[in-house]
């Protein structure tokens, strides 16, 4: 009994039942009730009621109750409107955002109940909302194209040769990204009120990295090139194409940048271009490997030249796609999934 409550203690993150275990496992060591509120500097009262609920219902009797509270001063159908109007109105149409007078404005206009700011926030945690920082999309973007291009498998059966059967389909993900002196900065953990220093460069050299992950098997592509242009994503399609196994078809879904035409991929019988609709980044994942190479190996760091600025991006980038679980977890998508 007392090692299984001692693994509860190690486990539990609430501290009052963690305070309340730690009673009752000194209480079966053979500990009275005095001693245990000495060293656990809590009431002898309160170290009665403990073992008494132990003794009891076991363990089930330490755990704290819901705690009622003073009853809401909105019903659960004004909550309700309350949140809508929240998540309709957090970007201003014109402009600006919603902020915590505007919100007690509301409830006090619609309700006839009065808010202090602190009370406004509580209420917005209560609803599960929180304030953080917003994903930026090109006022372009649509987002009925979106979900028409989420009907992946038709669009990957009309491009792919008719004798390829969707089993044999490998689904890439490509892109390129920019990579030198003109470094980026991450935030860091460091002592409440300083504001440290990271070094960032002055100077323009940079390179290019081209890279492809497959979401089937993990598998990841990638060329390093001074320039961004249809020589080098020519080389990186001839990778690709000689990485894909015998028997097995990729398609390559990219963006439309002006060197990621479909008809270079016409070089290659095993491989196939699908381009994903304008101004929709977000259907791309790979987006998010940049990130990790910048926020995990690249940032806060200075580059010698060209040639360091190659070394240190393979690096990041074997360093990323050693783990085959990461890659996918990161680049999968529910979408591109083409059988069951």
């Amino acid at each position: 009994m007392n090692s299984d409550l001692s693994k509860l203690i190690s486990t539990t993150s609430n501290a009052r039942l963690r305070l309340r275990l730690l009673a009752a496992s000194h209480f079966i060591d053979g500990k009275n009730r005095t001693e245990i509120a000495s060293f656990l500097k809590v009431s002898r009262l309160s170290v009665n009621k403990w073992i008494k609920a132990y003794l009891d219902y076991g363990v089930e009797g330490l755990t704290e109750k819901p705690h009622t509270g003073r009853p809401s001063r909105l019903t659960t159908e004004q909550k309700a409107h309350l949140k809508e109007y929240v998540t309709s109105n957090a970007i201003k149409p014109e402009g600006g955002r919603l902020q915590g007078s505007d919100i007690a404005q509301f409830i006090f206009d619609e309700f006839d109940v009065s808010y202090q700011p602190s009370g406004v926030y509580r209420l917005l945690h209560e609803l599960n909302l929180s304030w953080i920082t917003t994903r930026s999309k090109h006022p372009k973007q649509s987002e009925e194209t979106q979900e028409s291009f989420k009907k992946f498998q038709i669009e990957t059966i009309l491009k792919i040769p008719g004798h390829i059967h969707l089993q044999e389909v490998l689904v890439c993900f490509q892109d390129e990204a920019r990579f030198g002196q003109r470094n980026t900065t991450t935030k860091i953990w460091a002592e409440k009120g300083t504001r440290p220093r990271a070094v960032q460069q002055q100077q323009f050299e940079y390179a290019y990295l081209f890279g492809a992950i497959c979401v089937n098997t993990g598998e990841a592509e990638a060329i390093v090139s001074p320039l961004s242009n249809m020589e080098a994503m020519t080389k990186h399609l001839e990778l690709i194409s000689t990485a894909t196994p015998i028997g097995k078809h990729s398609v390559i879904i990219m963006d439309q940048a002006s060197w990621h035409q479909t008809h270079l991929a016409n070089h290659f019988k095993n491989i196939t271009i699908i381009h994903i609709p304008p101004y929709s980044p977000e259907l791309n994942p790979i987006e998010q490997v940049w990130q990790w190479l910048r926020q995990y190996r690249l940032a806060n760091r200075c580059f010698e030249n060209y040639n360091d600025i190659v070394n240190s991006v393979c690096e990041a980038w074997n360093s990323f796609c050693e783990d085959k679980r990461r890659v996918q977890s990161l680049c999968f998508r529910d979408w591109t999934r083409l059988i069951s």
